[in-house]
């Protein structure tokens, strides 16, 4: 119940992208990985050359925007973990599924086309992935 009341009170959201934060995804991580259920983590490192804070915090909610539209919410679960780090868990896919699905958001967050103030703004990513949970043992 701790989990819900501190999502749900707003202390495990992160105020730039409104997804959960990475307490939020420490808690549901560390469930999952006792589960007997398989399920899929993918790991994504967003990196971006030289924004002043107000650039990097528009660039991280155009990209939790990307994520959020490329899973199905509220099956998947979509969190950022700090600066240019975020997570996905998936549920009932397999593992070439899995590449699929972080393939299309690789290629949506490399083909993104961003520019604030005047600025082009081109991300890097890379997404790792495993699983985790009862198959993963």
């Amino acid at each position: 119940m701790k989990v819900i009341f501190n999502l749900l009170n707003g202390n495990w959201i992160d105020p730039v992208t409104r997804l959960p934060n990475k307490e939020f995804a420490g808690e549901v991580l560390k469930s999952l990985k006792e589960s007997n259920e398989d399920f899929i983590l993918m790991n994504i490192k967003v990196a971006v050359e030289d924004l002043s804070q107000e650039e990097l915090d528009f660039t991280m909610s155009r990209v939790a925007s990307v994520l959020k539209h490329s899973v199905r919410i509220p099956k998947d679960i979509v969190c950022r973990i700090d600066e240019g780090n975020f997570c996905i868990v998936i549920h009932g896919i397999d593992d070439g599924t899995a590449q699929k699905v972080a393939d299309r958001i690789k290629d949506s967050l490399d083909y993104l086309l961003l520019s604030y103030a005047g600025k082009k703004i081109k991300l890097d990513c890379t997404i790792n992935i495993e699983k985790i949970g009862g198959g993963a043992k």
